[in-house]
């Protein structure tokens, strides 16, 4: 929307009428020019979405405008909860970071207002004992330190995140998929 005069793209909406196309009184800003302007509102779209909840998955939908852009990691709003986009697949078949509403065929997320997963291994010279345990998702696990499972005490030498594995520093648990240590 620019102004008939001077071209400025600042404007204020004084009034605004009707559903599908909506007929705009708007004021520059800049001159403070008064003109009208028709302009299209599109009806959101459904877009397939399947959540993550730890093994199980499920198919839903969400309604989204076709002009807005969704990004991976985003946070989106299901069913009153919010997810975290894990994957954004295009209408083309392949998976992007970024696209336009209208080019998504499906999105993948899993909700971040559970606790996060993590798995444990503890190594008994040869003998692993491997354990998932349920943890809040903010709390973070350091190379070193001592932590009890249970009745078992052992020390985290290595852990695997998503991107990469660590053999010092500290991550949080959401972006932890396994801790090793030993007794």
């Amino acid at each position: 929307m620019k102004c008939s005069v001077c071209g400025s793209k600042s404007c204020e909406i004084l009034k605004s009428k009707g559903k599908t196309s909506k007929e705009l009184l708007l004021k520059c800003n800049n001159c403070g020019n008064i003109f009208r302007e028709i302009v299209e509102v599109e009806k959101p779209v459904d877009i397939r979405v399947v959540v993550s909840e730890y093994e199980s998955s499920y198919k839903t939908f969400v309604k989204l405008y076709p002009d807005e852009f969704l990004e991976f990691e985003g946070v989106i709003d299901l069913n009153g909860r919010p997810a975290q986009i894990t994957s954004i697949e295009n209408n083309r078949g392949g998976r992007v970071m970024v696209c336009p509403v209208s080019e998504i065929d499906t999105i993948w997320a899993t909700y971040i207002d559970i606790p996060a997963r993590v798995g444990i291994s503890v190594d008994y010279g040869g003998r692993i004992l491997s354990r998932k345990v349920h943890v809040d998702r903010e709390f973070e696990f350091t190379i070193g330190d001592v932590v009890k499972l249970g009745d078992i005490l052992f020390k985290i030498r290595v852990m695997k995140t998503q991107d990469r594995k660590m053999r010092k520093g500290f991550a949080k648990a959401f972006v932890i998929k396994r801790v090793y240590g030993r007794p």
